[in-house]
């Protein structure tokens, strides 16, 4: 045989209220929200039939923002033995607006410091002759390397085609400017202009 109980309040030994009902399907919680209580909930909890509250992992505020990808959209030429920065010039999201079209370079919003995962990914393709000769793509931090790949040609015959893609996770501060630079030694070349080839984005980190 099935049993019920129904109460309007769940107490403590002490007499004080945990978790209340509106007789209605809608609990309150009553738990205060710091350490060392086993919940740090307050207000309305979401139940399945009738309850109120975030019903998704964005509404509760757990997404990786500010996030953003830019985009290199046109070719752009890389002249032997210069390190040049690529100009995107596409954006293809930016939630915080951190994106600099003048300077290319994203800039860390105000109060967006801590960890941050950030990537870049490029191709690079030969000159007049389709050959090139070793290159670099770098990431950059304010004026340092912070991550960097290597791009050397087959000791057999020149490569004609670059990719290379540098992915990390790296330490920010609100200000610093994040950009990236590409280098070739001899034989020009050219950054690709397409979208699935040449793009910079990254997100920050929840709870980092």
């Amino acid at each position: 045989m099935a049993s019920t109980i129904q109460v309007d309040n769940i107490k403590d030994i002490g007499g004080n209220t945990i978790i209340s009902s509106n007789g209605s399907g809608t609990f309150t919680s009553n738990l205060p929200a710091s350490a060392p209580n086993v919940s740090t909930a307050t207000g309305t909890l979401p139940i399945a039939n009738g309850g109120t509250g975030a019903t998704t992992l964005a509404a509760a505020g757990l997404t990786n923002t500010p996030n953003f990808k830019i985009l290199l959209t046109s070719n752009q030429s890389i002249s032997n033995g210069t390190e040049t920065k690529i100009s995107f010039n596409s954006t293809e999201f930016d939630t915080a607006s951190g994106w600099n079209s003048s300077s290319y370079k994203y800039i860390i919003p105000s109060g967006q410091g801590g960890l941050w995962f950030i990537s870049t990914n490029a191709r690079m393709s030969g000159g007049g002759n389709n050959t090139m000769g070793a290159g670099d793509l770098n990431l950059y931090k304010n004026n340092d390397t912070v991550a960097h790949v290597g791009l050397t040609p087959n000791t057999s015959s020149a490569m004609g085609i670059f990719g290379a893609y540098i992915g990390g996770i790296f330490n920010v501060s609100a200000a610093d400017e994040i950009y990236v630079k590409a280098y070739i030694t001899a034989g020009g070349a050219r950054v690709d202009g397409e979208a699935r080839f040449t793009a910079l984005q990254g997100f920050k980190l929840i709870g980092a």
